[in-house]
């Protein structure tokens, strides 16, 4: 490689500097002081990806169903067999 062939490119490098603060409100009243990210501003502590949907409808691909008994159905289950069980105590 001749000398002339070459041309100096310095490598472009991300300025940090340029990022604005987190800005998230501590727990302790402050502001975070953590670099923000260039999509929401936010620090990798206070904007992270989202956990997925949390409406309850979503039923067992839902992140927080853990087993059922707190469904709509099986509340109206219970407080069926809850007014059975009691209209069963005042025939006696």
């Amino acid at each position: 490689m001749i000398e002339s062939d070459h041309q100096g490119h310095a490598p472009i490098r991300f300025n940090f500097d340029a990022l604005p603060l987190c800005g998230a409100k501590t727990r302790g009243g402050g502001t975070c002081k953590h670099k923000g990210n260039i999509r929401n501003g936010r620090c990798r502590l206070h904007g992270g990806a989202s956990s997925g949907p949390k409406n309850p409808a979503c039923g067992p691909n839902n992140a927080r169903y853990t087993n059922g008994q707190r469904t709509k159905e099986a509340i109206a289950i219970r407080k069926q067999m809850a007014y059975l069980r009691q209209a069963l105590v005042d025939l006696k």
